[in-house]
């Protein structure tokens, strides 16, 4: 028989910790994020949360801030990998291999890179209504499909419907104002991310105080 305490050991219960001797944690923690805690590691976990929160504050106080600092970002980025492109191209051409594709893949890179730096904030948008539109229109299809299927009933078919109902919505709206269909997007994103950070050092909290009374029972 193991000489560990089962998960029914009073005395597991008791010292804070499992079978296995690590440390109880809030329940429905992700598995990343237990790892964290177990270790003892609690200022990661904690800046992982202050870290959402201020990105979510940023999202909800200064939304054109994030949107010409996402633009900016990738037109660096595309520049750089552009470069790298000719240049690996160019050493491609001295070994005989094929590169005329390659160079042309940097080129378009590099303009693409530019004209996205120079219209930061309009690249954003753009590309959030892009994706809106197609989240739209994977929603509509899907609830299409799940009116039209005789697999699916009850429930199954609400769904659908609601599927339909918020495709149309967000459909309509896009079609409006895009720019404020996009910005209300980067609201809900906002709430979402200062709620996740709150919720990390929440959970972080919890976890260190458990460690603490385990260590004054000592």
């Amino acid at each position: 028989m193991s000489s560990f305490p089962t998960s029914g050991d009073p005395d597991a219960r008791d010292t804070g910790r499992d079978e296995l001797g690590s440390p109880l944690l809030p329940p429905g923690a992700p598995q990343s994020l237990l790892t964290d805690l177990a270790r003892g590691v609690f200022w990661i976990v904690v800046l992982r949360g202050v870290l959402a929160v201020l990105f979510g504050l940023l999202l909800l106080f200064a939304p054109a801030l994030v949107a010409i600092a996402v633009g900016v970002y990738i037109g660096v980025w595309l520049v750089i990998d552009g470069i790298l492109t000719i240049v690996n191209a160019n050493a491609a051409r001295r070994r005989g291999l094929p590169w005329g594709w390659e160079l042309t893949a940097g080129i378009a890179y590099i303009v693409a890179g530019i004209l996205i730096m120079l219209a930061p904030a309009m690249f954003t948008v753009v590309t959030g209504a892009v994706l809106l539109w197609l989240l739209a229109f994977g929603m509509l299809i899907r609830g299409i499909l799940t009116l039209a299927s005789t697999s699916f009933r009850g429930w199954s078919k609400a769904l659908g419907v609601l599927d339909i109902v918020f495709a149309v919505i967000v459909m309509i709206m896009l079609f409006v104002s895009p720019g404020a269909t996009v910005a209300a997007l980067l609201w809900v994103i906002a709430v979402y991310t200062i709620v996740l950070g709150v919720a990390l050092i929440a959970m972080a909290i919890v976890a260190r105080s458990q460690a603490k009374r385990e260590g004054a029972a000592r």
